[in-house]
């Protein structure tokens, strides 16, 4: 196939459809029109560096399609339109995009956003990026937690993370399936994040780990978060493993779970809506005036962690 056959089979009238869009794939640019605030994230997955190479079509397109949706999320927007730039290697054929295209086309239905436009390429590397755009009339910013918020986080932690060295050894029978499907397709709580607007002071989503995505709320809103390292949500199989556990949940990454902060007079709003939804909340700690940073405890007891969060740029990363 060559660009325009490919794009015509396999990106062409999905049915996911916005009405907003004016113009979409076929033009030089698509025409968007609302006079709603929109809020606009890209991200860009590589092969070798946010999916291994033997990942198959199917999981390049959950591990790129499913953080920029849960960015969406933590701005508590509704998605409405995506773009897809592709650059593909001369080995990953027709079979190969068509099946990448039938997943992303799934996963677009399921959470409702239209494919607008984008860009093919070949290449010498596998990369996926994908723009997306939602509406959201008061977008929860990272800057909005006051002092005696409660903090709160949704799902499970850490379990992406440990299911990591058993993703690179390509061992899914040795890993609680839990854990493989948190890294292959995590759930990300969008619907309740939206349900969640008017109701929280700010958001931020899980996506380098607790450690370092927490202290972006306490910097952006310029105060200290005391979190316990007690009240995180763990699964069995992580406290199992005592201190990796931790480590997995405070500082792995990938969980695409949400961190918020509210008044602690909705506590049963939020629980109440998170119940609707089915999704698991746990409240973890509070915010509290003074020099932005996160106070670790256990129970009563400060406590010192010895991880970093991911960071791209690091050399040991």
């Amino acid at each position: 196939m060559d660009e325009f056959e490919l794009i015509k089979r396999c990106f062409a009238d999905w049915p996911t459809q916005h009405p907003n869009v004016l113009r979409g794939i076929g033009d030089d640019c698509l025409v968007w029109l609302d006079p709603e605030p929109l809020v606009i994230s890209v991200d860009t997955a590589v092969i070798g560096r946010h999916f291994p190479e033997f990942a198959n079509p199917e999981q390049v397109a959950q591990r790129a399609f499913l953080p920029a949706i849960s960015d969406l999320a933590a701005m508590t927007a509704t998605p409405a339109f995506f773009t897809l730039a592709l650059t593909l290697p001369k080995h990953c054929n027709g079979d190969w995009v068509v099946r990448f295209a039938h997943r992303l086309r799934e996963l677009a239905a399921q959470y409702n956003i239209m494919l607008a436009g984008g860009d093919t390429t070949l290449g010498e590397q596998l990369t996926v990026t994908i723009n997306v755009h939602g509406r959201c009339p008061h977008p929860v910013l990272r800057n909005g937690a006051q002092a005696q918020d409660d903090v709160w986080v949704t799902g499970y932690l850490g379990q992406a993370a440990a299911a990591l060295p058993y993703v690179l050894a390509n061992d899914e029978k040795e890993v609680p399936m839990e854990w493989w499907q948190a890294y292959w397709q995590p759930d990300v709580p969008l619907e309740f994040a939206i349900a969640l607007q008017g109701c929280i002071h700010s958001a931020i989503d899980i996506s380098d780990g607790l450690v370092g995505d927490a202290l972006h709320i306490a910097q952006q809103s310029e105060l200290a978060l005391h979190l316990n390292v007690h009240d995180l949500p763990l699964d069995s199989d992580l406290k199992a493993a005592g201190e990796n556990g931790l480590r997995c949940a405070t500082s792995g990454g990938d969980d695409y779970q949400l961190l918020f902060t509210a008044a602690p007079m909705v506590r049963e709003e939020i629980q109440h809506l998170a119940n609707q939804q089915g999704v698991l909340v746990t409240r973890i700690g509070q915010t509290r005036e003074g020099k932005p940073a996160v106070h670790w405890y256990d129970g009563d007891r400060p406590v010192t962690l010895p991880w970093q969060s991911f960071t791209h740029f690091n050399k040991e990363s």
